[in-house]
């Protein structure tokens, strides 16, 4: 723990550590919608001795009990119920907090699905608490308003939170002006990096002395650096009933700040018109959702448990790309992701049961032990290199992440933007069977395989449809249950070869591609009914089928399902070339701005000049991916 000294309402005493909403009753009818702690203390001329501690847990993503250290600070406090190093007579109080935030990256674009799964998490936590003696507070708002008039209501003294080391843009300034606020209260605020396997800023300490532009950009340099920063943490038992606080009658009886029952009782978001908010969606939409999985801590520890406990061998020889992206009745993976992008699991609970799972696995002939990045270990590593990769853009030019512009490790390509081509591919109409399929999944349960998205990541960016990554990132941020500020941004960049990946003449076949693992198309077939009686000679290529067998299934291209957006053939290698004079320029661009240091002058823009410039010959040939 850090702990920093301050003067606060003319008193200078103490610690101070670093670490939200008026009361919005409206509901939404219409979606048209190792842990690192810093500590600050602060001592309020206002209270007295007498006063027992009243400390405040804000849930933000981190939606568990489990493994939840800033929770466990809470407590600890309560349970310490000290102020100033005074033993408290009154007894402490806790007030777990969460603020339905219509801003925040959870619900600022979100799907009914996504918002129904949001709910469902909130429902368990307030759930889990209640069995422990306390219950969840959620108002609803804006944290910055909300959480003072708590406060104040409550005569709050600690104030505990996850911190949030991505810097995505909103987070950073809500939490800016919710410190400031904290400080003018004498509130004692602590904040515990947990979001990862290691703290962000240990990573970034430990690996490159603090130098964020020197971090590496690869997930071998990633590897490496993850053994310098040391074995990752046991997580943190989940607290008893015992550790909680006797709770006010009146408080627990509080009707004003109930969890939300379903999604319609949301907010909209508050920085967005009404007539610009996206997607829409209202209660018809809300009936016979079928999401991949639901939502809630208690449904994650029982997905970890049969899908990584219970199946040692399985966990030991796990590979993520030999899974299967085409089943139909069962996922094959484990569809832990969406509970880590709410934090209903905790990084360090999966890390450890994988870990724990191997162990189980006797001696035998035969079996196999797969190593990351492709094991199941090598997917929390990818998850932890994502969260870092976005914390240093943000260092570095702030709210960078998730844009192309100003963005340190994204290439400039100038993407067309044909408002025709993007509604096809988010609506499943591109007249590809595999890709609709996929982005029809999307739609009815808010999950894709890794090899589906990067299907039609590639697709709709430099393989076919030639339109910004930035508009499929909000496609999937708005749609996946597993949406994630860091996750979602870095695959975007990485499939349309803006970063981290540059064989963008490695292309994915919207009709090759998954031919060998599923040559009947049942996976087609399920995601795209129209198709569903075409024969598996035409499962891939509807619109080579004779017209007369176009009729007999009852689907004639053209009119029951659409006729290709494009040819794949010939603007594949179109982009290739377009993506080859994209490459010239920034290599252009980066010898310029190399040349001009050395001179003592200022980076370039950064804008494109790709479309003036043409592309080298190069030696490489296009790769179709089979």
């Amino acid at each position: 723990t850090t702990l920093v000294s301050i003067a606060l309402l003319g008193v200078i005493e103490g610690r101070v550590a670093t670490s939200t909403t008026s009361f919005v009753t409206a509901k939404r009818p219409f979606r048209l919608a190792s842990s690192s702690t810093t500590r600050l203390f602060m001592t309020s001329s206002q209270r007295t001795n007498d006063d027992g501690v009243v400390s405040m847990h804000w849930f933000r993503k981190a939606l568990r009990l489990h493994d939840n250290p800033s929770l466990l600070t809470s407590l600890r406090n309560c349970n310490n119920n000290t102020i100033n190093g005074v033993k408290q007579k009154k007894q402490s109080k806790i007030y777990p907090v969460h603020v339905l935030d219509g801003d925040s990256y959870q619900l600022l674009k979100c799907t009914a699905l996504r918002a129904q799964f949001y709910v469902e998490c909130l429902e368990d936590l307030d759930c889990n608490l209640k069995s422990r003696g306390s219950r969840l507070y959620v108002p609803r708002g804006d944290p910055t308003v909300v959480l003072p008039e708590l406060w104040s209501k409550w005569n709050v003294t600690h104030l505990t939170f996850e911190e949030d080391e991505t810097g995505e843009p909103y987070a950073t300034k809500r939490d800016a002006q919710v410190m400031k606020l904290a400080k003018e209260h004498g509130i004692v605020v602590e904040t515990v990096a947990s979001e990862t396997l290691h703290s962000l800023k240990s990573y970034v300490t430990k690996g490159v002395n603090g130098k964020v532009e020197k971090m590496t950009t690869t997930m071998g340099g990633f590897t490496t650096l993850l053994g310098k920063v040391g074995p990752i943490s046991k997580p943190l038992d989940a607290p008893s009933a015992s550790s909680f606080p006797p709770m006010n009658k009146d408080d627990a009886a509080d009707e004003l700040l109930q969890p939300p029952k379903r999604p319609t009782d949301l907010p909209w978001p508050r920085s967005v018109p009404k007539s610009e908010v996206t997607p829409i969606w209202d209660e018809s939409d809300c009936k016979k959702l079928t999401p991949i999985v639901h939502g809630g801590e208690t449904l994650a520890l029982e997905q970890l448990t049969n899908t990584v406990a219970k199946r040692p061998s399985w966990v030991a020889s796990f590979e993520k790309p030999k899974t299967s992206c085409t089943a139909t009745s069962s996922p094959s993976t484990t569809c832990l992701s969406p509970y880590l992008s709410w934090g209903c699991l905790s990084p360090r609970t999966v890390w450890h049961s994988i870990a724990d799972s191997i162990k189980k696995v006797p001696p035998k002939a035969g079996q196999t032990f797969s190593k990351p990045p492709v094991s199941l270990h090598g997917q929390m590593m990818w998850r932890d290199f994502n969260n870092l990769m976005a914390h240093c853009a943000n260092t570095q030019s702030a709210g960078s992440w998730g844009t192309m512009e100003s963005n340190p490790y994204c290439r400039i390509v100038k993407w067309s933007h044909d408002d025709t081509y993007r509604a096809a591919w988010k609506d499943g109409q591109t007249g590809y069977p595999w890709i609709d399929a996929c982005m029809n999944q999307l739609q009815q349960e808010g999950w894709i395989h890794h090899l589906g998205r990067h299907a039609v990541a590639c697709f709709l960016t430099r393989g076919d449809l030639w339109q910004s990554w930035e508009y499929g990132a909000e496609v999937f941020e708005s749609s996946l249950l597993d949406a994630d500020y860091a996750l979602n941004n870095f695959n975007w960049m990485w499939l349309s070869c803006s970063g981290f990946f540059y064989q963008y003449f490695r292309c994915y076949s919207p009709v090759a591609f998954q031919k060998k693992n599923d040559a009947t198309g049942q996976y087609i077939r399920k995601y795209v009914p129209a198709l569903k009686k075409m024969p598996d000679k035409y499962i891939y290529e509807p619109w080579k089928a004779p017209k007369d067998v176009q009729k007999k299934v009852g689907c004639v291209i053209g009119v029951d399902y659409p006729k290709p957006i494009v040819d794949h053939a010939k603007v594949s290698k179109e982009n290739m070339t377009r993506m080859a004079a994209a490459y010239d320029a920034h290599k252009a661009m980066a010898e310029k701005d190399k040349a001009d240091a050395k001179k003592g002058k200022t980076k370039s823009s950064g804008k494109d000049t790709s479309s003036k410039q043409p592309a080298k010959k190069r030696q490489k040939r296009q790769t179709t991916l089979k």
